[in-house]
């Protein structure tokens, strides 16, 4: 039940970061000036949606057999398949430094004086975010 929300809630953080993305890049060519109102909620929004996904996402990693199989020295196991490998160490590990970026990210464009660089702060670190997250997702698994 865990995974399957971890899975389907994938689609939600996905969504979020493309709406997110889209609308600041628009708001950054078109020198609109930031409102609290709308773009402060939206970049709020996705980073709520990002770190909900992450707390599933850990109870999944953290209820999984592959902790098990860590917890009695099957870790160099595992190294050795590449789809095992993905799971167990390259998904987690990128995707928890993608969410720390958006945090980051986040940081930046609440600290940023100015429009712009409000609006690049979101751009540059939810679109690198976004980037690793896109790179780690276990497609093979999740497509199926």
């Amino acid at each position: 039940m865990i995974k399957y929300l971890h899975s389907s809630w994938a689609y939600l953080v996905i969504l979020m970061f493309v709406i997110t993305l889209i609308n600041y890049f628009w708001a950054y060519i078109k020198n609109k000036v930031f409102d609290y109102n709308r773009e402060f909620r939206l970049a709020s929004f996705t980073l709520i949606v990002f770190s909900i996904q992450i707390i599933i996402g850990l109870i999944t990693w953290f209820t999984s057999h592959y902790f098990e199989g860590i917890k009695h020295g099957q870790m160099g196991l595992y190294m050795k398949h590449a789809t095992d490998r993905l799971l167990v160490l390259e998904h987690p590990v990128m995707i928890l430094i993608a969410w720390f970026l958006t945090f980051y990210g986040f940081n930046r464009m609440k600290k940023a004086i100015t429009s712009k660089k409000k609006y690049m702060a979101i751009i540059l670190f939810y679109g690198l975010s976004f980037l690793l997250i896109l790179g780690r997702i276990p497609w093979q698994n999740w497509l199926s």
